[in-house]
């Protein structure tokens, strides 16, 4: 007999469903970082940090390099933890160490392989920093036996050792990489004799470590021989004679991983020498890159290699990476540069005959020998494999994992696809995989700015208002160039030009020669533009200014990926040691100058933009300073183009530009090229024209302060001072049509061109990118982001607590106190005075809440929107953002004026309602002003608009001056509608009309004793007018109903919670009870001459009074048609509304809302329409480039 079929546990699915769940949303920026949602990560912090502390004790003491350590790994491990946290946590765990065995079996459920092995590495650098004695080498051997992988333990102890040979690669179960002299993978350069090193990679620890009896220098701290280091993103390792960075350590290891060798062929032409992917006609070297470079001459040439040449055809030499490449003329380039640039645009794979499948990734950690590695960090995390026919020249494509979509030929794909002969593959707007199956090859291709160009740029602001004037010049990828020139001359309107957001009245700007305004929605997010003023925010801290500049700037990356950049570029702008301090107002001085503008200028190095442009990053700085913030920005264009207006340089800030532009008043050009050239154009021109100077006559070093003054050489210094006056002799047209003259002359001169390495345009560049497109993942997460940083800048606000917990409270007591009053005697609910009047004033408040807290909010952030324009993370997710923060403080600040007020004034069992309607009002105020923020310019243009908003709503609220009593000409149908509870007709326009109205209708029928009777009354009148005969059950429910009813109008009680539990008591045994529970109910309590009928407690008489006014004109049978009366409770929906048929009154009206709704949703309607105008004036401004 067939065994029945194994049960399936029903709750796997949803188990599963919520693992996914959780999965995404810790993935997700800002979301991700709540505690709740990462379990796992708490699980491992704990037992790591007491693994490191065991192993960092284990000689009886914690040496400051041990502490600096670990908490270096638990930094890179965990960065999403605080780090002073960690610090605490470390300090707990020393003093309290626990025992290894422990230790080893419990993170042997939490870590793979991959991270056992990782974290073995790592402990062996503390056994290492604690002493390398025999005893602690055991502990070590011991704790990876009981990790479970004690082969681990095994391979790190023999590659560690110091006596005995190195394992062979193949023996380790982790990559390394040797660097040094005879015998290493990477030879080192001469001049570094005696540096030996060694890298292993695991995962994502990178690993250097010091074999060689000479110091390394790396992450601004000396590695003495036989220590480790972890190395980091744009941190560079310094040897003598070479300089590797981070990619280059990644290049190295990935080659060695995969037997991938990059090669470019070089050609030499009348521009100098081009770098191609393909061979050419005219190709003179083939150049193959790998952990040596093996140089080919494909014809005879006068290039020399590695100190050889010239080079004649089919001659190969084998180079060094250091070595450099040269010609007769005196250029000069290294191999390991010629590498960087020519990896840049991409790398070409060559399909071999014998194997048509292949697996393609960025993450190296997913490929093995053979496979195909593109370049990281461009796109997020993709795995995929291709299945090519080379006869068919056609293929198929299968997605076993990709963070991102992936597009085949611009349509997306999930799972399969059908590839042919020069299929794109988009894996994001940076990258994508070019499929040439008819050559034999797969091409990366990278969308990379090689050139910025202006072509004849005018601007002008007006008819006599020019700007910019007849602009000519060139930048290439990789330089820097410094725009100076006097106040007023167009720096800042140039770089707003570059920008993409002013469109020049004439001319061109030309990125890769595509003009940047015919297609500025696809290449404005390859530029990112920093103005003059600060877009920090003085409540967010070093690292969280970078973390959320990070995500807004890529958010499709993972959140460990975000803060892996932060900590890169904490260490590359010199800010970890505040990463935790708040930034503060620049008169706070809680941050430096130097400090303030590294961190303004570092918010967009995790951008993917090409092209840096920079207003006066220097302004007001020390030369200190301007000397750091002008290397970051030297670090920065290594492999980028940065831009940056200065005033007048020093000599030391200037040097570290490649270029030099020099605009004169009026936007005229009037030097272009390099610094010293433009030194010495100046010094000619001051011979030429006869223009004394000091600094030439005491032949000292000259500057940019030297140009200044031969620019604006004043009459008053031609002929011996006789001249007076501020006038300048030279006009800017002037050195303009100088200039113009000179550069038209260089250019006619003949000679032999200069040598550079350039790349040729055309075939191997990558199309237009699309316009950013996001996941539903990257939308919550720019979404989170704009909400965090709105919420803690409020939060952290001490304005925001005080008007949260003191100015809402206050005002509450203040009109509570005042309002307090009954007609004679103490103070009673039920028959106070100005019940309504207090539901006035809380609206009231509740809009000026609203109203005072967003004002100037988008004022506050223009600095920042205008930096985060070019990343196109889109205004709805920004308003939706900040509307939401401001909303949450509004309602808290609701809360608590309510809890106050009400318990002054004894409103009972309507809190929750209260806070409704205020709440929905403080929403309502906030959505209007931030309309208003969205279109001022000015902070008390703002202010000065809160009462032009709320005073006129005060006014036509129907509180402060009954409507009966208004302007006969404000009402639609004369004075007949006015007196019979007519709305004027400005009134339909003012939400706070409709929420003072909610929240009186609300008091009137939601408090406990009206919610209970309404309950009873209906059950008698569906009894009463049914359309058929009672059966005796249901007469038995009517009379019981009826004697309910009457038994609750008789209720009485002393005070409010008997009051309470005797009506809803009544109600309960009306509805289940029987005829004798009912009859025999007591309803009034003897012996307590205090007591009062119930319903005291929660209806007021004025309220009451209103209400029942208000139903009598609205049930009026004269009314012609239907009304919309303040007050009443159902409110005619337009167009659809119909009278109720006589004899039916009890039954709901056809086309009526009840007025709470119908007061809701007009609320909720003026909150969503005032989000969508503020959103399209956002949306609106970000386009405008006029």
């Amino acid at each position: 007999m067939d065994s029945p079929p194994p049960s399936r546990d029903p709750q796997l699915p949803r188990m599963h469903l919520r693992a996914r769940l959780m999965l995404w949303l810790r993935a997700i920026p800002g979301v991700g970082r709540l505690r709740a949602l990462r379990p796992g990560a708490d699980a491992q912090v704990g037992p790591l940090v007491d693994a490191f502390a065991a192993f960092a004790t284990l000689d009886g003491v914690l040496s400051p390099l041990e502490a600096d350590l670990i908490l270096d790994m638990l930094r890179s491990a965990f960065p999403e933890v605080d780090h002073g946290w960690l610090g605490r946590r470390l300090q707990r765990a020393v003093k309290n160490p626990r025992p290894l065995q422990g230790l080893a079996l419990e993170l042997k459920g939490i870590y793979d392989d991959a991270g056992k092995l990782s974290l073995g590495l790592q402990l062996f650098t503390l056994v290492d920093a604690a002493g390398r004695s025999e005893r602690n080498r055991a502990s070590f051997e011991v704790f990876m036996r009981r990790l479970g992988r004690p082969e681990f333990g095994n391979a790190i102890l023999r590659e560690m050792r110091e006596d005995s040979e190195s394992p062979a690669d193949e023996e380790l179960p982790f990559e390394r990489l040797i660097f040094g002299r005879d015998g290493a993978d990477v030879i080192l350069p001469p001049a570094a004799e005696g540096r030996e090193f060694r890298v292993y990679r695991a995962g994502d620890l990178i690993l250097v470590r010091n074999t060689g009896p000479a110091p390394l220098w790396m992450r601004g701290r000396s590695v003495e021989t036989g220590s480790f280091l972890r190395m980091r993103e744009r941190q560079p390792l310094v040897v003598p004679g070479w300089t590797l960075s981070f990619e280059d350590l990644m290049f190295f290891l990935d080659v060695k991983r995969t037997g991938n060798s990059p090669a470019v062929y070089l050609e030499s032409g009348d521009g100098g020498l081009s770098a191609e992917r393909t061979r050419g006609r005219h190709s003179a070297l083939r150049v193959k890159f790998g952990l040596e470079a093996e140089v080919e001459a494909l014809r005879d040439t006068n290039l020399h290699a590695g100190g050889r040449g010239p080079l004649k055809q089919g001659e190969v030499i084998t180079c060094l990476n250091h070595d450099r490449l040269g010609d007769a003329s005196g250029f000069s380039l290294s191999i390991n540069d010629l590498r960087r640039k020519a990896t840049q645009s991409g790398r070409r794979f060559r399909l071999t005959g014998d194997r048509q499948e292949y697996l393609v990734s960025n993450d190296a950690a997913e490929l093995s020998r053979g496979d195909l590695l593109l370049g990281p960090k461009l796109s997020p995390k993709t795995v995929l494999f291709i299945r090519y026919d080379s006869e068919g020249a056609e293929g198929e494509l299968v997605v076993r994992e990709s963070h991102g979509p992936i597009l085949v030929d611009g349509s997306p794909v999930r799972t399969t696809a059908p590839l042919k002969d020069g299929s794109l593959i988009r894996l994001s707007g940076s990258q994508a995989v070019r499929c040439r199956f008819s050559e034999g090859f797969l091409d990366e291709e990278r969308t990379l700015i090689e050139s910025v160009q202006m072509e004849d740029l005018i601007h002008d602001f007006g008819p006599e208002a020019r700007a910019l004037d007849h602009i000519n010049f060139e930048v290439k990828r990789g330089e820097m160039l410094c725009i100076i020139g006097p106040s007023g001359s167009g720096k800042s309107t140039l770089l707003a030009v570059l920008s993409g957001q002013r469109k020049p009245s004439r001319g061109k700007v030309m990125l890769n020669g595509i003009s940047l305004y015919d297609r500025r929605e696809h290449l404005v997010p390859f530029i990112a533009h920093m103005p003059q003023e600060e877009a920090l925010n003085p409540q967010l801290t070093v690292r969280e200014h970078l973390r959320h500049a990070v995500t807004i700037r890529r958010p499709a990356l993972s959140l460990a990926e975000h803060e892996r950049r932060v900590d890169s570029m904490l260490a590359e702008l010199g800010l970890q040691s505040i990463a935790r301090r708040q930034v503060g107002s620049p008169g706070d001085k809680t941050l430096s100058g130097g400090e303030r503008s590294r961190l303004n200028l570092g918010l967009d190095l995790g951008s993917r933009a090409e092209v840096f442009l920079f207003d006066e990053p220097i302004s007001g700085l020390s030369s200190k300073d301007s000397e750091h913030v002008a290397e970051t920005l030297r670090s920065l264009a290594r492999d980028k183009i940065v831009i940056a207006s200065l005033h007048r340089p020093g000599a030391h800030v200037l040097r570290l530009f490649d270029k030099a532009l020099l605009l004169d008043s009026g936007g005229r050009l009037a030097y272009f090229g390099t610094p010293a050239g433009m030194v010495g154009y100046f010094r000619d021109a001051c011979e030429e024209l006869g223009i004394p100077h000091a600094a030439i006559a005491a032949q000292s070093p000259l500057g940019a302060d030297f140009v200044f003054d031969v620019l604006e050489t004043p009459l008053s210094a031609i002929g011996g001072g006789s001249n007076t006056g501020a006038a300048r002799r030279f006009p800017s047209s002037f050195w303009q049509e100088r200039f113009e003259s000179a550069n038209l002359m260089q250019s006619l001169q003949t000679g032999g061109p200069i040598s550079r390495l350039g790349d040729r345009q055309g075939t191997t560049r990558l199309p237009l990118p699309p316009r950013p497109s996001r996941r539903l993942r990257a939308v919550i997460a720019v979404f989170a982001t704009h909400f965090l940083r709105s919420l803690l800048s409020k939060l952290r606000n001490r304005g925001t607590v005080y008007s949260t917990f003191m100015e809402a409270p206050l005002l509450a007591a203040l009109i509570a106190i005042t309002l307090r009053s009954s007609p004679e005697g103490s103070y009673e609910f039920g028959t106070a005075l100005h019940i309504p009047a207090y539901l006035f004033l809380s609206t009231t408040v509740a809009m000026f809440l609203g109203l005072t807290n967003s004002a100037t909010e988008i004022l506050r952030d223009r600095p920042v929107m205008r930096r985060e324009r070019n990343c196109q993370s889109g205004a709805a997710s920004y308003v939706l953002a900040k509307f939401s923060a401001l909303a949450l403080v509004a309602a808290i600040q609701c809360l608590t004026y309510l809890i106050v007020g009400n318990h002054f004034l004894e409103i009972e069992g309507v809190l929750t309602y209260h806070w409704i309607w205020m709440t929905l009002t403080a929403w309502t105020g906030t959505a209007m002003a931030l309309v208003v923020s969205s279109m001022v310019k000015t902070e008390r243009a703002a202010l000065t608009s809160v009462p032009l908003l709320l005073v006129p709503q005060m006014l036509l609220a129907g509180a402060l001056v009954p409507y009966r009593e208004m302007n006969h000409g404000l009402f639609q149908n004369s004075s007949e509608i006015r007196e019979r509870g007519g709305v004027p007709v400005p009134a339909t326009v003012m939400p706070l009309r409709y929420a003072y109205e909610g929240m009186i209708v609300s008091q009137a029928v939601r408090n406990p004793f009206e919610v209970e009777r309404v309950r009873l009354q209906r059950k008698i009148d569906r009894a009463r007018h049914a359309d058929k005969t009672m059966s005796p059950q249901a007469a038995e429910e009517f009379d019981l109903a009826k004697e309910g009813l009457r038994r609750l109008l008789a209720s009485g009680a002393s005070n409010k919670k008997d009051a309470a539990d005797l009506v809803a008591r009544i109600r309960r045994i009306s509805s289940t009870g029987t005829r004798i529970e009912v009859e025999t109910m007591k309803v009034w309590p003897d012996d307590e001459p205090d007591a009062r009928p119930a319903s005291d407690f929660f209806v007021n008489e004025r309220i009451d009074l209103l209400v029942r006014e208000a139903e009598t004109f609205r049930n009026d049978y004269r009314n012609k048609g239907n009304r919309v009366v303040f007050y009443a409770l159902k409110k005619p929906l337009p167009f659809i509304a119909e009278p109720p048929p006589a004899g039916l009154a009890f039954r709901e009206p056809e086309g009526h809302l009840d007025t709470q709704r119908y007061c809701g949703f007009i609320l909720l309607g003026i909150i969503l329409g005032c989000g969508v105008a503020t959103t399209l004036i956002i949306s609106r401004q970000n386009r405008l480039t006029r």
